[in-house]
């Protein structure tokens, strides 16, 4: 006798046929989603070496907020960074803040673009708000309570207060 081989037919209903192919789209749907989210998540992770974080000098002002600093007595130097006096003015403000009893001082650089018209042949040294700011060279001003009391425009006069 023969061996017959009996051939199975596989019969797919329609019904078959439309749950195979749900299941292939739903798996690949999730095969993409998955992808996207290890993707995502690499490069959202990926940490970048040249970001600086911001920073502030709260140390720092304008001629326009010079007058309506948070203390009630502080004193202002306004000085342009391309002097040749400018080192001596940092070096004498450091030395000056880092007192136990110094006051608060503003430091404000003349040569930024938008403090530049506040530079004058004549020095106005009883300003009452910003627009009335005329500097010769540098400046040292005490503020008091929102107003000019007293104000010195030379390294002698800077060196005798900080000291």
């Amino acid at each position: 006798m023969k061996n017959k081989k009996i051939k199975s037919v596989k019969y797919e209903s329609e019904d078959m046929k439309e749950i195979r192919n749900l299941i292939f789209i739903i798996l690949g749907i999730l095969v993409v989603i998955v992808g996207l989210y290890f993707l995502t998540s690499h490069t959202l992770n990926k940490k970048d070496n040249n970001a600086e974080e911001a920073a502030f000098n709260y140390d720092v002002a304008t001629v326009g907020t010079m007058f309506n600093r948070p203390y009630d007595e502080y004193y202002v130097f306004l000085y342009k960074a391309d002097d040749e006096n400018a080192n001596q003015y940092k070096s004498l403000v450091s030395s000056y803040i880092s007192k136990d009893n110094a006051l608060k001082v503003y430091t404000v650089d003349l040569s930024m673009n938008k403090d530049d018209e506040y530079l004058s042949d004549k020095s106005n040294h009883n300003p009452s708000k910003p627009s009335e700011v005329k500097i010769k060279d540098s400046a040292l001003i005490l503020i008091k309570n929102g107003k000019v009391s007293k104000y010195y425009e030379s390294i002698s006069e800077y060196e005798k207060v900080f000291n």
